[in-house]
């Protein structure tokens, strides 16, 4: 049997087609029964072959036009209901705010920001000089602009960490060995990259960063949400076990641990919803944090601002992720704020590398986990059981060897270096 897209009050509209996607998905058929509608640029494996999913591919989706026209043609066609659009990928948050300016239907939820103040946290020197102002720790970070031809004025020392301003704009100008974010070991090759960066017509700033050492445990993740009324609702934070090591997915998480705030990002986690809630933000962000040994403390890497891809770590420790948004926007009704989430492990792993992952962590990383996953208090968030066609499962099976394959090539790496370190 075929679920309903929605129910008669609602009906969540969620752009791309990624594990957020499939998450939300997930939440909503938890927290709702209901299915969702999905349109994206080309369907992709976490979609592939489920019940709790209807979804469209359309070339350009994430052009403002194109979005826009598809949220008029399916609010037309539900006029009875109220239409929810979210964006799971930052290139589609900026389009709905730019469809959202330029109008659209009276059932279609308006719950974006100005696409002027979107880009306040969306180009990252916008967000970095937010945080000076808050006294919030980030790492140090120089500016690059195209117009500096050549010029670097950096006073920290390599390796350096190098990524986009403008993520959006970074991979609709593709360069060879592209990566998410590059590590340079000198001023030299950084001038190399630059180069490569801007005879591709990016157009945006480049940001270069020092290098915070430590292994993938010392990584956090935090999500918040802060309603149509100006409160933060949700304040969830996790501890990253272990992250994608490849050229697209570097810094995408494959564990986390989810916990209540702890003493590393309890202070962190007041200031930046104060921050938010200071300059008028609304919605979800998600925050990447790293903790920096040399001066114990947290510093912030950078902000999304919509919920992670990993997002479903907060569903799973009890906080349904999609309530947050419907209650607010949906029936605009007040939810009690959860600020601080109960214990739970996310994973995109199968259960023994999940388990490798937990042994591989400090001592009490390594309780906790073992106990967690002792007590069924882990999973994938992709292996949902409401959803197992022979088809999903099958093609689940063959996406856990390809992050296997990742995992493993990784570790490889890892260790090999290592041993250069150990004999050097």
């Amino acid at each position: 049997m075929t679920l309903k897209i929605g129910n008669q009050d609602f009906i969540p509209v969620v752009f791309a087609a990624d594990i957020n996607v499939y998450s939300l998905a997930r939440a909503y058929h938890e927290a709702y029964g209901i299915r969702i509608k999905a349109y994206g640029t080309a369907l992709s494996g976490p979609l592939h072959y489920t019940c709790i999913a209807d979804y469209d591919a359309h070339q350009d989706t994430d052009n403002p036009k194109v979005l826009r026209s598809l949220l008029q043609d399916f609010a037309a066609d539900h006029p009875a209901q109220k239409i929810l659009p979210i964006g799971c990928g930052d290139n589609y948050v900026q389009a709905i705010a730019i469809a959202a300016e330029e109008g659209l239907p009276e059932n279609v939820c308006q719950h974006y920001m100005k696409h002027s103040d979107l880009l306040r946290y969306a180009h990252k020197q916008n967000f970095y000089a937010l945080c000076d102002q808050e006294k919030i720790a980030h790492p140090k970070t120089f500016v690059y602009s195209e117009s500096f031809g050549g010029r670097i004025d950096i006073d920290f020392q390599p390796p350096f960490i190098v990524k986009p301003s403008d993520g959006v704009s970074w991979w609709r100008h593709p360069f060879e060995n592209q990566r998410k974010v590059h590590i340079v070991s000198s001023v030299a090759e950084l001038k190399t990259l630059l180069s490569a960066v801007y005879a591709a017509k990016y157009d945006g700033e480049v940001i270069v960063q020092e290098y915070i050492d430590g292994p993938d445990s010392d990584l956090y993740v935090l999500t918040q949400y802060i309603d149509s009324r100006g409160v933060l609702t949700l304040s969830a934070s996790g501890r990253v076990l272990a992250e994608e090591h490849t050229p697209k997915g570097v810094g995408n998480s494959v564990v986390i641990v989810s916990e209540p705030h702890g003493k590393q990002i309890k202070d962190t986690a007041r200031q930046l919803g104060d921050l938010l809630l200071k300059n008028g933000y609304r919605g979800f962000a998600s925050f990447d944090l790293k903790y920096d040994q040399r001066q114990d403390c947290l510093k912030v890497l950078e902000v999304n601002t919509r919920q992670g891809r990993g997002n479903y770590y907060v569903t799973g420790s009890g906080a349904n992720i999609a309530r947050f948004i419907t209650e607010d926007l949906v029936y605009q009704r007040a939810i009690e704020p959860v600020l601080e989430v109960e214990p739970y492990i996310w994973s995109v792993l199968p259960e023994a590398y999940t388990r490798r992952c937990v042994g591989d962590a400090d001592n009490l990383l390594h309780h906790t986990g073992l106990n967690l996953m002792g007590a069924g208090r882990w999973g994938n968030p992709l292996d949902y059981k409401a959803d197992k066609s022979l088809m999903r499962q099958l093609w689940l099976k063959r996406y856990e060897r390809l992050q296997v394959s990742h995992y493993e090539a990784w570790k490889k790496l890892e260790d090999n270096n290592s041993c250069e370190q150990a004999s050097s």
